[in-house]
């Protein structure tokens, strides 16, 4: 049976997984019915997650018209670079100049589980593979080639009626700024603490009191530690998920985690000379 193709902006394209049961009738099934939709829309090569089947399964006509299936596909080496102009059916109508690899070393299963090696040493092959794997790989072409490129393709997608959902649009506030401003108020009052020789002196606090505040300080520091971990795991998430975000860039999230780390770090050490000797 014909699938219908998912198309950009379909974020259905991100979500892929192995496939674990060879013995489950379904999976010669979809091997038809990817094969079928090749045919009816003239393609030479197609990944299950492009008909919407979150599987990691790629089929490659060859020439001579017989197809190469490829369950589970995992490239072992890479040899070669160049610049490859390609096609795919996820953004229709656009041609796209892709860092490819010419040779590839690759393992991948059969219909029936079986495991096979082989170099593919043909660039324009490698290069149809690779773009088939990006897409098990949770990503698309699109996502190999630098920002401005990538920019001017989706204006001209834009161009032709296709725009992003609005679950793609990058966001005006991010839940990770939660995060932040937490962390901001969780340093400030352990800065705070680092006054508590003054307090003691004016308001006479005991060294019961004092010791209490530095163990404030530990928790805090390792609190903050753990709090930016959350930040950066959900900051991968979020960026994988607003991709068109600039704002979203490891850069912009590596210069927050360290100017936290730095001022929370300066904080604990601090507080152990005061507080803690």
């Amino acid at each position: 049976m014909v699938k219908e193709l998912v198309v950009y902006p379909d974020d259905r394209i991100l979500l892929c997984s192995d496939v674990r049961d060879f013995k489950d009738e379904s999976l010669p099934r979809l091997l038809n019915d990817m094969k079928e939709t090749m045919e009816a829309n003239n393609l030479t090569a197609l990944s299950a997650i492009q008909v919407a089947h979150p599987f990691n399964i790629v089929i490659i006509k060859k020439e001579n018209g017989e197809y190469w299936e490829l369950i589970n596909p995992r490239i072992l080496s890479r040899e070669g670079n160049f610049i490859s102009k390609e096609k795919t059916s996820y953004y229709p109508d656009i041609e796209l100049e892709v860092p490819r690899y010419e040779k590839i070393q690759l393992l991948y299963e059969d219909r029936n589980g079986k495991s096979h090696g082989i170099k593919v040493e043909d660039k324009e092959l490698s290069a149809t593979i690779q773009r088939k794997l990006d897409y098990l790989s949770g990503g698309t072409p699109l996502d190999k080639v630098d920002k401005n490129y990538r920019e001017q393709v989706l204006q001209a997608l834009a161009g032709k009626g296709l725009m992003p959902y609005s679950t793609d649009v990058c966001p005006t506030f991010s839940n990770k700024d939660y995060i932040t401003s937490f962390l901001d108020k969780l340093l400030f009052f352990m800065g705070l603490s680092l006054l508590t020789p003054l307090f003691k002196k004016f308001f006479n606090w005991s060294n019961e009191t004092v010791a209490k505040i530095y163990t404030f300080d530990k928790f805090g520091y390792i609190a903050t530690i753990i709090l930016l971990i959350v930040y950066f795991i959900y900051a991968q998430y979020e960026a994988k998920k607003y991709r068109q975000c600039s704002s979203c860039q490891i850069g912009h999230q590596i210069g927050i985690m360290i100017k936290r780390f730095v001022i929370g770090t300066a904080i604990a050490v601090g507080a152990y000379f005061l507080l803690g000797t």
